[in-house]
C-alpha cells in the first residue's frame, strides 16, 4: 500500500469551494443589507453564514492537513478537512445564535470551542490504525 500524496490530488474541488464561498458571502451581504429582520430572514442568515464560514475555512484546513497530518488514504484526507471545516461552521453559527439570544459569555464560548476540539481530537485518534 502506497502512501497517499495530497499534493498530487486533483484540485478541482477548490473551484467549487471558491464558487460556494463567493456566492454565500454575496448572499450573506444581501440578507444583512437588503432584507427586513424576521424569522425566515434569520434562518437564511444562519444557513448562509454556515456555508460562508465552512467554504472559507476549507482551503486553509486542507493545506494544514496536507502539511501536518499523517495521511495514508485519500478518503481519510478528504473527509478530515471537510469535517473540520463543518465543525468550524457549526461552532461559529452556534456562537452567533447564542449571541443573538444574549446568552453568550466568554466562558461559554471557550467551552463550546473546547468541546468541538475534543470531539475532533477523538475522531482523529480513532481514524488512525492501531498498529502505528
Amino acid at each position: 500500500m502506497t502512501k497517499f500524496d495530497p499534493a498530487a490530488d486533483n484540485k478541482r474541488w477548490t473551484l467549487y469551494v471558491v464558487l460556494a464561498m463567493i456566492a454565500s458571502w454575496i448572499g450573506l451581504w444581501g440578507v444583512v443589507s437588503q432584507l427586513d429582520d424576521n424569522g425566515s430572514t434569520r434562518t437564511i442568515f444562519y444557513v448562509l453564514m454556515f456555508v460562508a464560514i465552512t467554504s472559507t475555512t476549507m482551503p486553509a484546513l486542507a493545506y494544514l492537513n496536507a502539511r501536518f497530518g499523517k495521511i495514508r488514504q485519500k478518503g481519510v484526507y478528504r473527509m478530515r478537512f471537510i469535517r473540520q471545516s463543518v465543525w468550524v461552521g457549526i461552532c461559529v453559527v452556534l456562537i452567533a445564535w447564542l449571541q443573538s439570544r444574549r446568552v453568550l459569555s466568554l466562558l461559554l464560548g471557550f467551552i463550546l470551542i473546547a468541546v468541538f476540539m475534543l470531539v475532533e481530537t477523538f475522531l482523529i485518534t480513532r481514524e488512525s490504525p492501531q498498529g502505528s
